[in-house]
């Protein structure tokens, strides 16, 4: 809420040391820092004692809670002073400027000032300025007139305008000139004196000499009048004020005071006789100067800021000590310090002072003021552009000066504030003004405005004291007018406040609200429109206000001229009136500006109705035709305004292409007539329409207008215009309603008027009738009546009479009006009758229902409810209970009407129950015994079918069937009647899956005669007897012996089939024979796959029919049978292994030599178990039959003897092959049968030499020659074939294969690891000779053209390295960068061979070369980047480099601390792994691994490169790697030969997925890598492993690759974990 419009005195708060002392005639000045108070009176006197001003300067600070603080300045040291002062000027030109003129200097001497000062806030340093003199050419009083704009620019002779020294107004731009020097009391006296002794002709002295040459009789004469007035003073004016009082002069205040009159006389004869002298003696004087570049010195003016200048106006004083006033007009560009006097026509205000001015909108206003001769209360506006003064011809009370004024910004109109000063209240003039402390203001509307508001105080709260020359400013943050001292016949020093929000408003104000009228229950959504909204943060409240009523809202700021808003609900509170809308944002006030806004009773849907020909029968199709909703309050009363929200549906009944009838949407148009009216217009075809009119409530629901859905109809032949509102059709609708609310009235009027007599129930029912259609058509009389009222008015709205329609309305409503009091009259005098005859017919209805009790007791007692009744009794006894009920039912039909009629029937709900009852029990009855019926017919059906043709399952559908809908049938399941019915058919339903069983083909004559003795009864099955027959055993009595035979005849009719099917089948059951590879005389027997599958098959049928309770009709064939398939499955299966074994043996025992050689005992032992063999394998061929030769009586023994045999000697060759395994390592990574194939061709090479990439890591095959083509003789190898990429690498020269197999391979890796070192030794020799590293091209046809891929790759890796600490070696002159640039080189190199025309083993050796020289480049990167400087740096220490030693003629690699030789093995023109720094971290652990004589275990998740870095790194150190699959089903023995193969042929072997293995595996798999590593550690030969000694190779390699937290893996032992080194 705005604050009270009322004065409030301030407290000062802080240092009482800080008081400004009292005054008047100072300044307030607005700044950023607070307010600036400068100079004015406040009794000081000067050397000479003399009153005098003073150049203070505080800065005014307001607090919180009333409180204000002065604080004063400490200037800037460079800083000059102004002289002292009062009654000048201070404007504030800029943010941080304060701009003052003028003033009186001297009360005694009077003297006035024309100099201009500049405060620069932001640094506290005042400076005085330079006002420019008139440009040149222009001389004389016409250079200081204006003849055009404001501003005024010098130009120079080339045309170019001068920019001023303060053309930029502010700290950064000042005036650097020097100050006039203060002019004191004995100066002044001086040039009195002078001016006294020049006229007896004594010789003169500048004023500017000083005071000293003055003559006595002056000082005299001074010091006189200052006694004088000193004691004046002392006697009248009091302590308050100081000695300095009379500077002021004295004023009535509240009443008169003789001593404020004497000192007013004093004053003024002290003041006219100095001027007089001093003036006398100025005139003589030609010496005395002022500044030609300012205005007239003056005190009591006014300063205006209009753009970049100064309007000076009025004042009084002059040059030397003259006091006149002026009403010259001055302009002071701060551009360039330049006054003007500005030539102005008009009607120009008198010369004055103590007047006020203020600038607006590029005008200058000025008000009140005085001179000599008159004072003012007038109002004059300078138009600055035109340079015209006009009397504004509006005042303000009394004349008053030396008032104070303040403009304040208000929204919409700014406002300005006058207050106190001395004011002409008697008319009396200046000698009886008096002091005032009134407060006026001045509204600069389109019309200008004066108002005294008034104030909101208490009579007795304190107020500011009448005054006159206060200093007034405005805090625009709390909207509030400060005032500060004054003159009141005394100097004051009082702060007051007054808050004006509540008269300027905040700095927003609101100007309309659209929509500007809306319902009484609110939540509409309005726009409000207005300024300023953006200009105050804080939650928006709109208030409504009607006169003490008042409802808030809160709204939404848009933008800065918008808001919007729901309107609150004032439907309890302000109700349907209009309000004064408005504003407040955050902490500021309402606005003092308003807009209307109406509320009005919302519109009724039950209140509201539609009329018009769109509503009507008989319309022109396809016309446009129209209705109108007319919207009405709860009042029943018209709304006057619009925007009621409607959903209106228009549709016709059309035909679609289905041929369905269904309703199409028709277009209207809805007109809002903003009356409360709204027309609906719309065009149909022929045919009827339905419109439905929903009003949209305050709840946002759609609710009926009263008589809606209306049905109007349309056609091509109706009459002309009739869509009109004045067409035919309204006529006729008019004229037939008005007949139609007539006759009702005639007959209701007559009807109830029927006289009644005593007992006459149907007459007085008609008359109860007829009251209540009056009731219950009520609402549509109104309707109807309301529909012709708003017709007639349309019509009288068109032009079209309605008087004597209007006039029938009225007597027809008349009418309807007092029917409807008859009617009330006539239902309270037939109350009694009514009463009367409700009784009786109660009590008659009460009888009748205990009848209908009576009858329904004994319906339970009828013959139909009984079963053994029968069916012809049953259907009479319900035909007779129906027509009873019949004419139950019409006697209730009577007493219903009565009693809905006296509005009781729910008395008759008692007898409605037992009658629906009874009902219900004879319909279900009656179904039930329908349902017999049926039943009877379906099973007489039946049993007449002879025994071959029953079909078992049509007859039990059919009776599911009926038995369902015996279900289905809705009568007391407990009654016997339907315990009978349910009897019968449940037997049926056992009796149906009976037959169905013993229609089976498996019944013999055994399982008839089972069942005659069960039954006791017998007759002759045959396909002729009738199914009657059959009922007549009763078998639904013995429903599961009837089952057990049927299934037993089933049961053994299988066992029949399956054992004719047995022996069908396996006499066709023969063995296949194929011949002995080695032998084709001997054929080797074979039982075909889908035979093995027949047999198991056969073997569970039989089983099965063991577990059968039926066996015993075919006991002895089963067991006969479970024998004979017993044996055919043993013997088959056994002579399978015999004949496999002997085929692997023979093939060592027979046909090799070495076996034959190193196993002479075992082999003689074969050959008798060979004879044994082939005789058992005749024996089979000449029987061929699988079930006779497995069922002969000692077959069986004798396949066990035999194979016991064999198992003895294939014993003894793997403890051969174990022999074999320790004389050549690579043997233990084959399998048995791949070792044992090698053993038994180890004399033919060349069947050997496909076995290779089973034990050889890359090669696929030997290239062979014989010695003089001769191939009875043992090969030469003459080269090898790689398997992995395509290349072949000639040997330096032949390899012999002769000796054992295990001799001529040991040879094999020899020989390759000698070729490649041989070819590796040559090609480090010609990359050298020929220089091949300094030109990339021939670095890259080297590579192509290598013998072996892998030594280009070798000789690729020790050049790098060479390259690489040769650069270390020339750090100084930027070798390793250079290296790295050549590196670089290099690659680029290799690309571009890639982009010409190269065979694919050629591409994959330059494809690996890139790979690898990628990696170097990027590692040489790295040392650039982090300035490596020596090869001896970790960077470079932890790469892996190769190294040709020239002290051993080998190839070593090196990596950290871990020194391994290169190990030749061949690995083929395959791909090579990228290598990233992660796979340089990995190498680097992994070799320390081996290094430290452990294992290496890289762990991670599945995919991430785990084996593929483990091989990648064998590649590079060129050493056999052989992936083994971890298993589960892996023992500790195979892991024992893999420990045994690894360590003996110094291979590395790398375990995929260790933890898969079992615990117990780990465990001892623990103890067999230990072995290993400390007879590593030891530097052993040969160590036990697994109770065998080993040969122990160091270059062993182990790894283990784990997925951990996989589901079913294992965790490790701790003993085992401390073995590898883990890698994650």
């Amino acid at each position: 809420m705005p604050f009270p419009y009322g004065w409030i005195k301030l407290n000062q708060s802080g240092d009482a040391e800080r008081t400004v002392t009292p005054r008047a005639g100072h300044t307030l000045t607005p700044m950023s820092q607070g307010f600036f108070m400068f100079g004015g009176m406040d009794g000081r006197r000067n050397d000479q004692g003399n009153p005098a001003p003073n150049s203070d300067l505080f800065i005014l600070k307001l607090g919180n809670k009333g409180e204000y603080e002065w604080q004063p300045i400490e200037l800037d040291a460079a800083s000059q002073v102004p002289p002292v002062r009062t009654l000048h000027s201070a404007v504030g030109t800029s943010p941080d400027e304060i701009f003052i003129w003028g003033g009186i200097h001297s009360a005694m001497p009077f003297q006035t000032l024309q100099d201009g000062w500049i405060l620069d806030t932001s640094c506290m340093e005042w400076k005085p300025i330079h006002f420019k003199a008139a440009p040149a050419g222009n001389k004389g009083a016409a250079a200081r007139r204006m003849s055009g704009q404001i501003q005024d620019r010098s130009v120079d002779d080339a045309g170019r305008k001068k920019t001023s020294s303060l053309k930029l107004r502010g700290s950064k731009a000042r005036a650097s000139v020097s100050g006039r020097g203060s002019i004191s009391f004995s100066s002044l006296a001086g040039a009195a004196t002078r001016a006294v002794s020049d006229r007896r002709g004594s010789s003169r002295t500048s004023v500017a000499c000083g005071g000293a040459a003055g003559s006595k009789k002056w000082h005299g004469i001074l010091q006189k009048k200052m006694g004088l007035m000193l004691n004046s003073t002392r006697g009248g004016a009091g302590g308050g004020g100081g000695g300095g009082a009379s500077s002021m002069k004295m004023r009535k205040n509240a009443g008169p005071s003789p001593t404020g009159n004497l000192m007013a006389t004093s004053e003024e004869q002290f003041h006219e006789e100095l001027v007089a002298m001093v003036s006398q003696g100025q005139k003589d004087d030609g010496s005395a100067s002022a500044d030609p570049n300012a205005p007239p010195p003056r005190s009591n003016h006014t300063t205006s800021l209009h753009e970049n200048s100064l309007i000076l106006f009025g004042g009084h004083g002059g040059i030397g000590y003259s006091r006149r006033p002026f009403n010259d007009t001055w302009v002071l560009n701060l551009d360039n310090q330049r006054w003007t006097e500005m030539a102005c026509h008009g009607n120009p205000p008198a010369p004055r002072s103590g007047h006020q001015a203020f600038s607006k909108d590029g005008c200058v206003y000025i008000f009140a003021g005085w001179n000599n001769e008159l004072q003012f209360n007038d109002l004059f506006m300078l138009d600055v552009e035109n340079k015209d003064w006009s009397d504004v011809d509006l005042s303000w009370g009394a004349p008053r000066w030396n008032c104070s004024l303040q403009l304040v910004e208000a929204i919409p109109s700014w406002r300005v504030f006058v207050f106190g000063g001395t004011a002409d209240l008697t008319g009396e003039g200046r000698t009886g003004g008096i002091f005032d402390n009134r407060i006026g203001a001045l509204e600069l509307a389109d019309q200008f405005r004066w108002s005294d508001p008034p104030l909101e105080m208490k009579p007795d709260e304190p107020m500011p004291a009448p005054r006159e020359h206060s200093a007034i400013c405005y805090d625009k943050d709390e909207s509030r007018l400060i005032i500060f001292g004054g003159w009141a016949n005394k100097w004051l020093d009082d702060v007051w406040q007054i808050n004006v929000s509540s008269i300027v408003g905040p700095p927003y104000a609101i100007s309309r609200v659209v929509p500007p009228l809306g319902p009484v229950t609110g939540q509409m959504k309005v726009t409000v429109y207005g300024v300023g909204f953006l200009s105050t943060n804080g939650i928006v409240i709109i208030e409504f206000t009607a006169g003490k009523l008042s409802a808030q809202t809160q709204g939404n700021v848009i933008s800065d001229e918008i808001i919007e808003c729901l309107t609150p609900a004032v439907a309890t509170t302000i109700g349907p009136k209009e309000c004064q809308v408005r504003v407040q944002i955050g902490p500021r006030d309402f606005t003092t500006t308003l807009a209307k806004y109406s509320y009005f009773l919302n519109t009724i849907a039950d209140k509201s109705l539609c009329f018009g020909p769109g509503m009507l029968q008989e319309q022109q199709a396809n016309q446009e035709t129209r209705f109108v909703i007319q919207c009405r309050n709860q009042n029943g009363e018209n709304r006057k305004s619009g925007r009621d929200e409607f959903v209106i549906t228009v549709q016709q009944r059309v035909v679609n292409s289905e041929g369905k009838e269904v309703l199409r949407d028709v277009p209207f148009e809805v007109n809002d007539q903003n009356d409360g009216k709204y027309e609906v217009k719309y065009i149909a075809d022929e045919g009827e329409v339905v419109v439905d009119v929903k009003l949209i409530d305050e709840n946002g629901k759609p609710q009926r207008i009263r008589g809606s859905p209306f049905r109007p109809t349309f056609s091509k032949m109706a009459r002309n215009k009739a869509n009109e509102h004045t067409g035919p059709v309204v006529t006729a609708w008019l004229a037939s309603t008005l007949k139609s609310l007539d006759e009702f009235y005639q007959t209701t009027n007559t009807g109830h008027q029927t006289k009644l007599k005593d007992g006459d129930v149907m007459n007085l029912i008609k008359v109860m009738n007829h009251i209540k259609d009056m009731y219950n058509e009520e609402d549509t009389l109104i309707l109807r009546q309301d529909e012709i009222f708003e017709t007639l008015q349309q019509l009288d709205r068109e032009g079209v009479p309605s008087d004597k329609q209007l006039k029938t309305l009225k007597k027809t409503g008349a009418n309807l009006t007092q029917l409807k009091d008859d009617i009330v009259a006539k239902e309270k005098e037939i109350q009694p009758m009514m009463q009367k005859e409700s009784a009786k017919y109660k009590d008659e209805i009460v009888a009748f229902e205990e009848e209908l009790k009576t009858y329904q007791g004994g319906l339970r007692k009828e013959a139909y409810y009984y079963y053994k009744s029968g069916l012809e009794l049953a259907q009479k006894r319900l035909s007779d209970v129906t027509n009873d009920l019949n004419n139950f039912d019409s006697r209730m039909e009577d007493l219903l009407h009565i009693a809905t009629n006296f509005n009781y029937p729910e008395d008759l709900n008692g007898s409605k129950k037992i009658m629906t009852a009874m009902r219900e029990d004879v319909a279900n009855c009656t179904g039930l015994w329908n349902f017999e019926v049926q039943r009877i017919k379906v099973t007489e059906g039946f049993l007449v079918v002879k025994w071959g043709n029953v079909v078992a399952g049509d007859m039990e559908d059919e009776i599911k069937s009926l038995f369902k809908k015996l279900k289905e049938v809705k009568v007391d399941r407990k009654s016997d009647c339907f315990t009978g019915v349910q009897d019968v058919v449940k037997k049926w339903t056992i009796f149906c899956p009976l037959i169905g069983e013993l229609r089976d083909p498996a019944m013999r004559t055994r399982h008839w005669t089972q069942l005659m003795d069960l039954c006791g009864k017998s007759i002759i099955v045959t396909p002729d007897i009738l199914l009657r027959d059959m009922w007549n055993l009763e078998l639904h009595k013995f429903p599961d012996a009837v089952e057990d035979t049927a299934d037993q005849a089933k049961q053994e009719m299988k066992m029949e089939n399956v054992l004719k099917k047995l022996a069908k089948e396996w006499a066709l059951v023969d063995f296949g024979f194929e011949p002995h590879k080695n032998n084709p005389e001997v054929l080797l027997p074979k039982l075909a796959d889908d035979k093995f599958e027949m047999l198991e098959e056969h073997q569970v049928q039989v089983q099965n029919m063991f577990a059968s309770r039926f066996l015993a009709t075919f006991e002895t064939e089963v067991v006969s049978w479970q024998k004979t398939l017993s044996n055919v499955a043993e013997t088959s299966a056994l002579l399978e292994e015999v004949k496999r074994s002997w085929v692997f043996l023979e093939n060592l025992f027979i046909y090799s030599d070495e076996v034959k050689k190193e196993l002479p005992d075992d082999t003689d032992k074969f050959v008798g178990l060979d004879m044994d063999v082939k005789e058992i394998l005749m024996n089979c061929n000449a029987i061929q039959s699988a079930k006779e030769f497995c069922n002969q009586g000692s077959i069986y023994q004798k396949l066990e003897k035999v194979m016991e045999g064999l198992e003895m000697c294939q014993k003894a060759l793997f403890e051969f092959m174990d022999g074999k395994k320790r004389s050549f390592p690579r043997f233990y990574f084959m399998s048995s049968n791949d070792l044992l194939d090698v053993l038994s061709n180890g004399n033919q090479p060349a069947k050997v030499v496909p076995q290779f990439p089973k034990f050889f890591i890359a090669i696929d095959s030997y290239n062979l020659e014989f010695p003089d083509g001769d191939e009875t003789q043992r090969p030469n190898a003459v080269g090898m074939n790689a398997c992995v990429g395509k290349e072949f690498v000639p040997f330096p020269e032949p390899l012999p294969l002769i000796g054992k197999v295990e001799s001529y391979l040991d040879k094999c890796i020899d020989w390759f690891r000698m070729a490649l070192k041989f070819f590796a030794k040559k090609d480090i020799g010609e990359y050298y000779e020929k220089k091949i590293g300094a030109d990339g091209v021939l670095r890259g046809k080297f590579i192509a053209d290598s013998t072996a891929a892998q030594c280009a790759l070798l000789v690729q890796l020790v050049s790098w390295v060479l390259l690489v600490e040769q650069g270390f070696e020339k750090f100084e002159s930027n070798g390793v960068h250079d290296a790295w640039q050549e590196q670089a080189e290099l690659l680029l190199k290799l690309i571009e061979l890639t982009m010409t025309n190269l065979d694919k083993p050629t591409r994959q050796k330059v494809m690996c070369a890139i790979t690898l020289d990628a990696h170097n480049r990027d590692v040489q990167e790295r040392l650039v980047l982090e300035k490596v400087e020596s090869k001896d740096a970790f960077q470079w220490q932890s790469m892996l480099k190769c190294y040709w030693r020239e002290e051993k003629d080998d190839a070593s690699m090196e990596i950290c601390d871990a020194i391994m030789p290169y190990g030749y093995e061949y690995l083929g023109n395959g791909p090579r792994l990228v290598v990233t720094p992660l796979t340089d971290r990995i190498y680097v652990t992994a070799t320390q691994s081996l290094w430290l004589c452990m294992g290496c275990a890289p762990q991670g998740p599945a995919g991430t490169g785990k084996t593929e870095s483990t091989k990648d790194l064998a590649n590079a150190v060129a050493k056999a790697c052989y992936v083994i699959n971890a298993a589960p089903e892996m023992d500790y023995l195979s892991l024992a030969d893999i420990y045994k193969g690894l360590s003996s042929s110094g291979t590395w072997g790398c375990f995929d997925e260790f933890n898969r293995l079992v615990p117990e595996v780990l465990s001892v798999c623990t103890v067999q890598f230990k072995a290993v590593c400390d007879a590593i550690r030891a530097h052993q030969n040969r160590f036990m492993l697994q109770g065998d000694e080993i040969f122990l190779d160091p270059e062993i390699g182990c790894y283990i690759t784990m997925n951990p937290g996989y589901l079913g893996r294992s965790e490790l032992p701790e003993g085992l974990k401390a073995l590898f080194r883990p890698i994650t």
